[in-house]
């Protein structure tokens, strides 16, 4: 089992998924990553990526551009400290505190800019832990990865990939599923079809067969991400075609 932490990781799954259903799509992230990720399953997800730059990018632009706030904000640091010591993060600088009686203005502001500059890698290693955390907790809500994969097509759309990876329609090539992508599935769905609730576990029954949907076929831009992929038994994924796009709301309780 892996250590996960989840200090304040609700504030982060809560930005992240306010960006997924405000149809924010990706910006200001390495394409190569969101190509190598989309053609073939990893488990650095897309939405991994999704994650890391939606924090990235929300701190970067408030940063620069709302610079007082944090300098205001005399918890900010103490804030960033109490993230550095939970997932062990050695910031440059963080115990170096702003004299706010030689600094001015926008000499103040140019030192906070460079603090954040200064420690980028830094920031981007604690965001790429964060991520796992967040991914932990969104991995389970399948509406929420229907939205984001929605948002997945708009950029499969838009960017280029090697032809090698493409099929005669454009689309991307269907690919083996590993079976670590189906047992995580299987596990999430609770071994049952997502549309109807059959159980597909064969402790019940021997005559079923699971199959590993993808949430946003192929053929409407969909890619191949672990996100992306659902459990169904065989009648219901013979019914949906490779034009829909859907997924259900059905979960197992705790307990009733």
């Amino acid at each position: 089992m892996d250590e996960l932490h989840f200090n304040n990781i609700y504030h982060f799954a809560s930005m992240v998924e306010s960006s997924i259903f405000s149809e924010e799509n990706f910006w200001n992230y390495p394409e190569e990553y969101f190509i190598e990720r989309a053609i073939s399953f990893k488990k650095e997800t897309l939405l991994h990526l999704y994650i890391e730059t939606t924090i990235w990018n929300h701190y970067n632009y408030d940063i620069r551009k709302s610079t007082d706030f944090y300098i205001d904000d005399a918890g900010f640091f103490e804030y960033v400290r109490e993230l550095s010591i939970s997932y062990n993060v050695n910031f440059e600088y963080l115990d170096e505190k702003i004299d706010f009686e030689t600094y001015e203005g926008d000499d103040l502001d140019q030192k906070l800019k460079d603090w954040w500059n200064n420690n980028e890698i830094k920031f981007r290693e604690l965001f790429n832990k964060i991520a796992d955390d967040v991914f932990y907790i969104l991995f389970g809500n399948r509406m929420l990865l229907l939205k984001f994969n929605q948002l997945v097509a708009k950029n499969v759309y838009d960017t280029t990939f090697p032809k090698e990876n493409l099929n005669t329609s454009g689309k991307l090539k269907r690919k083996y599923i590993p079976q670590w992508v189906k047992k995580a599935v299987f596990l999430r769905d609770k071994g049952r079809c997502t549309k109807c609730s059959r159980d597909l576990t064969g402790l019940i029954a021997v005559d079923t067969k699971q199959h590993y949907d993808h949430i946003v076929p192929l053929n409407q831009f969909g890619a191949n991400d672990p996100t992306n992929m659902q459990l169904l038994c065989e009648s219901c994924n013979l019914k949906k075609s490779g034009n829909k796009i859907e997924t259900s709301k059905l979960y197992i309780k705790w307990w009733k």
